[in-house]
């Protein structure tokens, strides 16, 4: 990856050493997949309303970054790695939405990446196309 520094509240980043891998991923993905997975669930069921669902969205967000952290990622890989795997997650719905829309899935999925990276790019003080290019490497890498 090309490493780069940037500044932060007044501290300087160094994204260097920047590792995003399909590792993180592949330890994120199932995680991820089995918490929302049982909350999608109860949503259905209608045993919790929106509200809770996302509430409860944001904690397994924030769980499946700590957890990331406790496995010695830094916190802007974790995050990004979260991201990248509800993009993944997500999918099925993309290729619904470009298929409903008669959009290339590719588009679909760049505005589902932009989208993520300016969400990120405001909570962590990252410029949002520095993460769009680590999502999109992330992606890449992950769907070959």
């Amino acid at each position: 990856m090309v490493g780069f520094t940037i500044k932060r509240d007044s501290h300087e980043v160094n994204l260097r050493k920047y590792k995003m891998s399909k590792k993180m991923l592949d330890l994120v993905l199932p995680r991820i997949a089995r918490v929302l997975g049982r909350q999608l669930k109860s949503y259905r069921a209608g045993t919790i309303d929106d509200a809770t669902f996302s509430d409860k969205f944001d904690i397994i967000l924030k769980q499946q970054c700590e957890w990331l952290n406790k496995q010695g990622f830094q916190s802007i890989d974790a995050s990004i790695t979260v991201h990248a795997a509800l993009i993944v997650l997500s999918s099925p719905g993309l290729k619904a939405e470009s298929k409903r829309l008669n959009t290339p899935l590719e588009v679909i999925e760049f505005r589902a990446i932009s989208e993520s990276a300016r969400d990120l790019g405001e909570t962590l003080g990252v410029p949002a196309y520095e993460v769009v290019e680590k999502l999109s490497t992330l992606l890449a890498f992950h769907m070959k």
